[in-house]
């Protein structure tokens, strides 16, 4: 385990945590041994580091896992690394008193990865309201279609999400107010969010959505943006352009039998193959797609 974790290969470190049975309280002090020899010969490898935390934890030694994994606690990485240590150890107060106090000292995405840990020891326990707090927090600080999926869920056992929600929606921005509407079912709330930001760009992947969930109530409004997407895939002019372009008309031609406007579908794709005439795989393409 020695040789092959400090001196034969530099990709995988071995724990001593997981083969502390087999090791025995023999085979443990030879280990030990061997990396505080390493550590007096100044190897300040990454395996002798690893090594050195994972002893700490082996021994539930509190003061040299907060030294070793917290570092400086200078951000949400650290603290991650002490309360998911804690966790290990089954000590659920202190994976909570280590979340919680990263989540006040510290900020970045990584932070939601605390709220998690928090959320986890809540759960648990059975603490719904705690959890719901917590997650509401969350929300309110960094709000995106994931964090209000988690206030969904720790709201919902309590029966209180209905009154959580329009807060919670009150609080993403556009794009990701549009995913949720779109992920709970109200496409035509979510169409009103682009009406109402006439100068906000959805993006096409999302424009696309919106007109699919659009299509079956008004099939005018699809149609329109089917074009208006079909129109800006060809402003690039390469094959999988001319490929996607046509898979959105194809979809515009059905919007277009839905809404009796037939004729004036057909007589745009024959703009385009005039406009396009000197792009002879955009034609070819249309063609086998039969969009004439």
């Amino acid at each position: 385990m020695i040789r092959y974790g400090f001196e034969d290969q530099d990709f995988f470190a071995i724990d001593p945590v997981r083969y502390a049975a087999a090791l025995g309280d023999k085979g443990l002090a030879v280990y030990r041994a061997e990396v505080e020899d390493r550590l007096e010969r100044g190897d300040g490898s990454f395996h002798v580091q690893v090594a050195q935390e994972r002893i700490a934890v082996l021994d539930g030694d509190i003061e040299a896992i907060v030294r070793l994994l917290g570092g400086d606690l200078s951000g949400p990485y650290h603290f991650i690394r002490v309360a998911k240590a804690m966790q290990e150890l089954g000590r659920d107060d202190e994976v909570l008193a280590w979340a919680e106090r990263g989540i006040e000292e510290t900020t970045g995405w990584q932070v939601g990865r605390l709220y998690d840990l928090a959320a986890e020891v809540y759960a648990s326990r059975g603490h719904l309201a705690e959890r719901l707090a917590l997650r509401r927090q969350q929300h309110v600080r960094m709000p995106s279609t994931r964090t209000y999926g988690l206030l969904r869920d720790a709201a919902e056992p309590t029966g209180s999400w209905s009154s959580e929600q329009g807060a919670a929606r009150s609080l993403l921005a556009p794009g990701d107010l549009v995913d949720v509407l779109l992920g709970d079912g109200e496409p035509s709330a979510a169409w009103q969010v682009r009406i109402d930001n006439p100068a906000w760009d959805p993006g096409a992947d999302r424009l696309m959505r919106l007109a699919e969930a659009r299509e079956p109530q008004h099939p005018d409004d699809a149609l329109a943006t089917y074009l208006q997407l079909a129109g800006l895939a060809l402003e690039t002019a390469d094959r999988a352009a001319y490929e996607r372009a046509a898979a959105i008309l194809k979809r515009a031609r059905t919007a277009a039998q839905a809404d009796g406007q037939s004729e004036a579908f057909h007589s745009h794709v024959a703009d385009l193959r005039e406009r396009y005439r000197r792009r002879p795989t955009l034609i070819k393409i249309l063609d086998r797609a039969r969009l004439s």
